[in-house]
């Protein structure tokens, strides 16, 4: 009865907070594969239906999950310098990918398959988080240190799928010797050129 009573009051955003805080720290203690609602309902201290009512399926409250985590982990630096934020930004990326949430979202667990509905917010988070990162480049652009015709998606891409390559392909992380060199390479080709 008290757990129904406690229920009923979480509701809007306290719900949602609750339960993707639920779900990640199931994600973290048993790991994304052995996740289940019914573990995540009654850590959040809501019902069942209630998750199912806003998320659907499982994977739909995992991509939400996991997607307002990188937000959280992965900020987007304005230090007036576009080298300083591509280091900030790929070491803040480096640094949660290597965490087991991280990990599980850049090899698209639970991420991609059949569910069209979790294809689409998985399209559009990434859309959202490139085009917030790539208003790095676009700032140095403003700013003059970055020539106009450089492409701030091409440079946002590289840098996140040297990450990649590294976590997913070669299983190590980058350090933070490398993240600096692979930064100075892509701001040195794409600095602004003297007219």
């Amino acid at each position: 009865m008290v757990e129904q009573a406690r229920a009923g009051q979480i509701r809007g955003v306290k719900l949602r907070q609750a339960v993707l805080d639920a779900t990640m720290a199931q994600v973290e203690a048993v790991g994304i594969d052995e996740v289940r609602i019914a573990e995540v309902a009654a850590a959040a201290g809501v019902h069942e239906t209630s998750i199912y009512r806003r998320w659907k399926t499982l994977p739909r409250l995992l991509a939400d999950a996991l997607v307002s985590r990188t937000e959280a982990e992965v900020p987007i630096p304005d230090t007036g310098s576009v080298r300083t934020d591509l280091v900030w930004f790929t070491t803040a990326l480096a640094r949660f990918v290597a965490t087991p949430t991280g990990s599980a979202m850049v090899r698209g667990v639970v991420l991609h398959g059949g569910d069209p509905e979790v294809a689409d917010v998985r399209q559009e988070y990434w859309r959202r988080r490139l085009a917030v990162a790539e208003d790095i480049v676009r700032r140095g652009q403003a700013r003059g240190e970055v020539d106009t015709d450089a492409d701030p998606a091409l440079v946002v891409l590289s840098l996140g799928g040297l990450i990649h390559i590294h976590a997913t392909h070669l299983g190590r992380d980058l350090t933070p010797a490398e993240i600096d060199k692979a930064v100075r390479m892509i701001v040195d080709g794409i600095a602004a050129r003297p007219e």
